[in-house]
């Protein structure tokens, strides 16, 4: 009698079980990182000079990076941040959100970006100018699921050999056009 009482009861709480189970999961998720790396794809607007590169996110709360430049090399480095979170008539977020950064160039060129997505960061559309060019490159998916460079997967033939002078290059570029915190 007594386990048929106990079965009895577990039923009549099963709701209870799964919504709170439900509600454990949605507090869990906005925690969750979202780590990714996505190929990118566009040129310069005036010119129509193609550019590739890699947007790279370590969290949807706080941006990720951006490097773009040739098929052949790297070129330009920059990080973007969170600037605005669209929400709904009801304060809930969309998932819409625009990310703006600073980039900085090998050849001494700086600039700024937007990055306005629909799925925080990992498809979207960045515009951007570079010392007064403007530019803009589209989110993309892998060209090749089973391939393990990045030329298969984005078209990228960059290699790596100078990546710690290159470092010291964006360092001092992004030194050189920090703004004067005085404003003079």
């Amino acid at each position: 009698m007594e386990i048929l009482s106990f079965s009895k009861c577990l039923r009549a709480l099963r709701p209870f079980t799964v919504t709170a189970l439900a509600v454990a999961m949605c507090f869990a998720l906005p925690s969750c990182s979202y780590l990714f790396t996505t190929g990118v794809e566009g040129s310069y607007t005036a010119t129509g000079t193609p550019l590739l590169g890699l947007v790279a996110s370590q969290d949807e709360r706080t941006g990720g990076s951006l490097t773009i430049g040739s098929a052949e090399k790297q070129q330009c480095r920059g990080e973007y941040r969170v600037s605005e979170i669209k929400t709904n008539r009801w304060k809930l977020e969309t998932g819409e959100r625009i990310y703006r950064g600073r980039i900085y160039c090998l050849d001494g060129r700086a600039g700024e970006f937007k990055l306005v997505s629909s799925d925080k960061g990992r498809t979207g559309s960045i515009t951007g100018e570079i010392d007064g060019q403007a530019f803009q490159v589209n989110l993309k998916e892998w060209r090749e699921s089973d391939c393990n460079s990045g030329e298969c997967r984005w078209g990228l033939k960059w290699t790596y050999e100078n990546e710690r002078s290159n470092s010291q290059i964006y360092w001092k570029v992004e030194n050189d056009h920090k703004p004067n915190p005085t404003g003079q």
